[in-house]
């Protein structure tokens, strides 16, 4: 991020300039990624205004995700909810069904305790990425699935979702985002707590040792840990 802010200040002031509102809803997206939510609320509110009266759905729709990824961060559900439930109508309009906002999305209702609710869209999302070949998508709704099982009581199999989780995203190379890092230690620890350091350990290599197509059978339902 301190790399790319002074590229991604230059963009957004050229394109101010410009009077261009395709390109000022672009380069504030990649802006946007490099500084402090807390102190960019209005430059969100520029970005989603820019993309309006462009008619630009796509960047609308990545913009209103990220919005609704930021407010999940800071608790603010109510306002999640009303960024990616515009985010999931703006990729509509274009025909774009996005995995990463339906995982948002299931988080969302898990938040507000709609376990079955939240079941149900991740499981989309899963089935989505696994369309697509995306293995973060992947990832990250085997990750929201092992916290609900957690939610559940289900340990055993929250442990080995887990595993399966990590796999899948080891094979991005990248990093769990923020919030998805603090999630998955919250639920690790709860299912610490309830199976022991050596049970978790075992039941997390167990995940990460299946092949894929067993990981997403099993955080679909279609199979249980051996």
């Amino acid at each position: 991020p301190e790399t790319g802010r002074p590229f991604g200040q230059e963009s957004v002031d050229l394109a101010r300039r410009l009077g261009d509102d395709v390109q000022l809803g672009f380069s504030l997206l990649g802006y946007l990624m490099t500084i402090d939510p807390a102190r960019s609320g209005h430059l969100w509110t520029e970005a989603i205004a820019c993309t309006e009266r462009s008619g630009d759905h796509l960047i609308n729709s990545m913009l209103h995700n990220n919005a609704g990824a930021i407010a999940m961060t800071t608790g603010d559900i109510p306002a999640a909810r009303a960024h990616l439930e515009a985010a999931a109508e703006a990729g509509q309009q274009i025909g774009i069904e996005w995995p990463i906002v339906m995982a948002n999305l299931g988080w969302v209702l898990r938040a507000e305790g709609d376990l079955a609710g939240a079941r149900s869209i991740l499981e989309a999302a899963l089935r989505a990425s696994r369309r697509n070949g995306d293995s973060r998508g992947m990832a990250s709704a085997c990750l929201h699935l092992a916290c609900l099982a957690g939610d559940a009581g289900d340990w055993d199999q929250a442990a080995v979702l887990h595993g399966a989780a990590q796999a899948l995203l080891d094979r991005t190379g990248v990093a769990w985002s923020e919030h998805d890092a603090r999630n998955r230690g919250d639920s690790l620890d709860q299912a610490r707590a309830h199976l022991g350091d050596e049970q978790l350990e075992r039941a997390h290599a167990q995940g990460r040792a299946l092949s894929v197509e067993k990981a997403l059978d099993l955080a679909l339902g279609k199979a249980r840990p051996a």
